[in-house]
């Protein structure tokens, strides 16, 4: 095998060949690929942020509904809970009412009902009189009555 100048010039031009080649197209090559890695590694580091975030935020969702749930249910059975004690007053109240009124109008009954048998009393001789009078035809005077007798039909029950 021979080396001429030829075989140098070859090698010197397929150097500045490569040379070339690489300042023109392989270190852009390159750059663009080392960006491209770049991009793609800051955007799978921004995208596990990101999920972290939005784990952590679907957690914190989690507990403040917990938390509204409990405070809710905790409301619900303190409002149940005062409302089944002001029944519990009205009702009482209503009874206590009811039976004052009740109450009243016993005593108002028995205060007219012992009106009416005083009043009764008093007019008996003169009822009797005229029952005697219808009866028997003319007038007569009954006298006499026996209070015992009276106040035990009247009073008695």
């Amino acid at each position: 095998m021979e080396f001429n100048g030829t075989f140098l010039a070859t090698i010197v031009t397929f150097i500045l060949f490569v040379i070339l080649m690489n300042k023109i197209l392989y270190a852009p090559i390159l750059n663009i690929m080392e960006e491209r890695k770049t991009f793609i590694d800051g955007n799978y580091k921004a995208a596990e942020e990101n999920n972290q975030k939005a784990l952590a935020l679907a957690s914190e969702k989690e507990e403040k509904l917990s938390s509204a749930r409990e405070s809710a249910r905790s409301e619900y059975i303190d409002t149940v809970d005062e409302y089944k004690s002001q029944r519990a007053d009205i009702v009482v109240n209503a009874q206590n009412s009811a039976k004052e009124v009740l109450d009243n109008s016993r005593v108002e009954l028995e205060n007219i009902s012992n009106d009416v048998k005083h009043a009764l009393k008093g007019s008996m001789t003169n009822l009797a009189n005229d029952i005697v009078e219808k009866v028997i035809g003319y007038k007569s005077e009954v006298q006499g009555f026996d209070e015992e007798v009276v106040n035990k039909v009247l009073w008695e029950k």
